[in-house]
């Protein structure tokens, strides 16, 4: 496909700027529908996107649109990227693909018969240092992979104050901090190490209720709002149904082990890789610098750093299409990573070691 890619989204919220700033980059941003109309419009005129469709099957049915870029809550992923696929167009989803596994291998097998090209939001892999390190791990001088640690978390829910919205129910979100946090790990550890094979987990709720939402905006604006005290907090709260807190042990098919932390309550970003004749360490916060402890020293940078590229968390799935390939990350890998979240599920729920499905 020679011409720009003409891009429909669907869902206008908090992620979805993000998403919009990496389609204009790289395609065109040609029509937008929202649950919520008012924010498709205000989308649609900061991003000079020409037509707001009224509802998903009216983006749906326009010829003119050759992908659809979903931004919504978990829940509509599924039921969404199915109808897309079945319209001829190819889909991007925003993580987690699904909200359990049985959607998400639908979803991927829908894409196989339709024909269709299909991506997931992995931002993991678009870090320098992380794919400067994928290639490392991969050139074996490292030596045999060991152990895998990494942490996803962000803090903004750590106020037990912080309003009861659709990320903390289950029907709308699936797990909490696992599907919405830890997927990002799950992706990056099959990306550096290899495939999952078995998880044993642990899930906790350390908020179990919470205020009732009461204010219309988006996330990103609640979560301004709360941190400058201009929230108003009922008396009145709801149940919290998922988990603040995920920690994972895992089991590689190549025989390395791993551990995956993830939470909504505190912050830290960082991976570590330990192998035969060398270790690794990133943090994003400080630079996001590759660290290397070959010996009793200290961690030293690894240079030469690589120069950090255009590429946005668009830029594979626009080039599967334009190219006809399907390089990861694809919705394949959204159900790679959808299968170890049920398994760490099923985990918590029987106390020990889940195989995770093929």
């Amino acid at each position: 496909m020679k011409d720009p890619v003409r891009i429909g989204m669907i869902g206008a919220g908090h992620i979805a700027c993000s998403h919009a700033e990496a389609w204009r980059k790289e395609a065109t941003l040609f029509a937008v529908t929202s649950r919520r109309m008012d924010s498709a419009r205000t989308l649609a005129e900061r991003y000079g996107i020409p037509h707001v469709c009224r509802d998903v099957a009216e983006l749906l049915n326009r010829g003119d649109i050759d992908a659809i870029g979903i931004t919504t809550p978990h829940h509509l992923h599924h039921p969404i990227a199915l109808a897309a696929m079945e319209a001829g167009k190819s889909v991007f989803c925003e993580k987690p693909l699904a909200l359990n596994g049985l959607q998400a291998r639908e979803m991927w097998s829908a894409a196989q018969r339709c024909e269709v090209k299909t991506g997931v939001q992995s931002g993991m892999r678009l870090f320098p240092a992380l794919r400067l390190l994928s290639r490392l791990l991969r050139g074996g001088k490292a030596g045999r992979l060991h152990t895998f640690d990494a942490h996803w978390s962000f803090d903004w829910a750590r106020q037990p104050d912080f309003p009861l919205t659709w990320r903390f129910r289950r029907a709308e979100a699936g797990t909490g901090a696992l599907g919405d946090l830890a997927v990002y790990m799950i992706d990056a550890a099959r990306w550096l190490i290899g495939e999952i094979m078995q998880v044993n987990a642990e899930l906790a709720t350390y908020v179990p209720h919470r205020p009732l939402l009461t204010s219309n905006e988006h996330f990103g604006e609640l979560r301004r709002m709360h941190r400058d005290g201009e929230l108003d907090i009922p008396g009145e709260t709801g149940r919290v149904e998922n988990d603040d807190v995920c920690q994972l042990i895992l089991r590689f098919e190549n025989g390395a082990r791993g551990s995956i932390r993830a939470s909504r309550l505190h912050q830290e970003h960082s991976i570590r890789v330990d192998c035969e004749r060398t270790s690794y360490c990133w943090q994003m916060e400080g630079g996001g610098r590759l660290m290397e402890r070959a010996s009793e020293g200290a961690y030293t940078p690894v240079e030469p750093p690589e120069t950090p590229g255009d590429d946005t968390i668009v830029t594979t799935f626009l080039n599967n299409i334009r190219q006809d390939e399907n390089e990861a990350p694809t919705f394949r890998d959204g159900l790679a990573a959808q299968l170890v979240i049920d398994a760490a599920v099923k985990s918590h729920e029987t106390g020990g070691w889940v195989d995770v499905e093929c």
